[in-house]
């Protein structure tokens, strides 16, 4: 990420850059502060996809925990149904655990849920604080650059 971060500010800056828009173009707009708006708008996007990343592991962890719960949940049901008991008993105990071990895992589907919905809405606040502030910051340079209109030299 820092990699990343390095290299775009220097690409940014850089001399290629700033030459690229001579001092006395026909498109009047301050190049260097565009080009400062792009990489805003590229560090967004490396916001996002941190974002991304840390909510693909956190969803990959809870998915490996709840793996785990299972297997100790079919585990523990296994050992009771074969405990001591009458057919009837046997048959009532494995209802009510499977019972619970289907409540666990629609608690757990809707945490799982949860997880993505928050990646989603996170990735989706970035993405409108950064389009809000660049239309923003792009409105604000046109504006710099635009001629006065009394002093404009008459024809």
């Amino acid at each position: 990420m820092a990699q990343y971060e390095t290299y775009t500010n220097k690409f940014f800056s850089s001399d290629f850059m700033k030459g690229l828009m001579p001092a006395n173009s026909l498109f009047p707009v301050d190049f260097s502060a565009l080009m400062e708006i792009q990489r805003k708008n590229l560090q967004a996007v490396s916001e996002i996809q941190q974002a991304a990343v840390e909510s693909i592991q956190a969803i990959a962890q809870r998915q490996a925990a709840l793996l785990s719960q299972i297997a100790e949940d079919n585990t523990t049901i296994a050992q009771q149904i074969m405990a001591e008991g009458t057919p009837e008993e046997k048959v009532a105990r494995q209802a009510d655990l499977v019972r619970k071990a289907y409540e666990n895992s629609v608690s757990n589907i809707n945490d799982l849920s949860d997880l993505v919905s928050k990646s989603g809405r996170e990735a989706t606040e970035i993405i409108s604080r950064r389009v809000t502030a660049s239309l923003t910051e792009f409105k604000s340079t046109v504006e710099k650059t635009k001629p006065k209109s009394g002093s404009a030299k008459a024809a």
